[in-house]
């Protein structure tokens, strides 16, 4: 057995008839691809009804995944939670980065938390966190494995996709021989890496192009030389069209790769005050400390955070100001 919790997590989800399976507030490949292939394994173990929901839209990058159009998205402070028999909450670490909402207070139903961010906070009874592990489609893998149900081909890609998504395309020090290993035998399975990398990475919409130009010609280094930032008001933001994935992409590519630094960050005001923070490392800096600090969270080379309530200028300063705490 992968986890000793396998089994009586098998035995929660036989008890239930209609499960609700959450992908998280503006869900990356690892949120939706952990979130479909539960939807498709759970297809194997009973006939149950089962909805997906998502407070924010899901990027249509990923629309090439079964079961990708069952995903609704919903408001979850207007959202009918009664007469779910089990919600299942994969890949998130908070509250906040399940419903999107600050305030947020969990339906009282049988909930379960599966997910591998080292900055977890959701502390249930049935739970599976895996720390450290490179994805949450990393930890189903094993899961499933102990459920010995299978894995098909359109379970392998949902698997895939999340792998890859988390990993930066095996990029990141994340990635470790088991990570490689279950990849092999997710493509021995039938999922395409090269469709998925290209569909993912290579099919970018031409506003967010246009919107990273943006990211570039507003990039400074900082005074400390540690770190480089971009700053990108509401304005700003609406004239590219409000890309919804541009932020996190930006971030990927261009935050955590300029030379002679230990991170990047990238803030967007996406409403008014209202100022969200992707964060990437290089070189094993850890970002998730400075996420935390911020009220967020994540992985120590891929972070994020968010500030509500303060004007454009005085998120960014504050932001900025921490960040230069752990620059030094």
């Amino acid at each position: 057995m992968n986890y000793e919790q396998s089994a009586k997590i098998l035995e929660e989800i036989k008890k239930a008839n209609k499960i609700l399976i959450n992908c998280h507030y503006k869900p990356d490949p690892d949120g939706i691809g952990s979130a479909l292939a539960l939807a498709l394994e759970f297809k194997k173990i009973g006939n149950f009804e089962i909805t997906l929901i998502c407070p924010s839209f899901p990027p249509k990058a990923l629309n090439f995944l079964e079961g990708f159009k069952e995903i609704k998205t919903v408001e979850y402070h207007n959202f009918d939670f009664s007469g779910y028999d089990l919600w299942v909450i994969s890949d998130a670490a908070n509250w906040w980065q399940v419903s999107g909402i600050s305030d947020f207070e969990p339906p009282e139903i049988c909930t379960l938390n599966i997910d591998h961010h080292e900055t977890n906070e959701i502390n249930l009874p049935d739970a599976i966190i895996q720390k450290g592990l490179s994805s949450t489609c990393e930890l189903l893998y094993g899961l499933f494995e102990d459920w010995r149900l299978g894995i098909d081909k359109k379970i392998a890609e949902a698997l895939l996709a999340g792998i890859i998504g988390d990993t930066g395309v095996f990029r990141y020090t994340n990635v470790t021989s088991k990570t490689l290993e279950i990849a092999r035998k997710l493509m021995e399975t039938g999922a395409d890496k090269n469709m998925i990398t290209f569909r993912t990475y290579e099919s970018i919409p031409f506003d967010e192009m246009k919107f990273w130009g943006k990211v570039l010609d507003t990039m400074q280094k900082d005074d400390s030389g540690n770190f480089v930032w971009t700053a990108i008001n509401l304005a700003d933001y609406e004239s590219y069209g409000r890309p919804a994935d541009a932020k996190s992409s930006a971030a990927s590519n261009f935050a955590g790769v300029v030379d002679n630094t230990d991170f990047g960050v990238i803030m967007v005001e996406e409403k008014r005050n209202f100022l969200t923070i992707s964060f990437r490392s290089r070189g094993g800096f850890d970002v998730a400390k400075i996420a935390q600090e911020l009220g967020g969270g994540g992985h120590k080379e891929a972070a994020g955070a968010r500030i509500l309530g303060m004007s454009f200028t005085e998120a960014v300063n504050k932001v900025l100001e921490i960040c230069r705490k752990y620059a030094k």
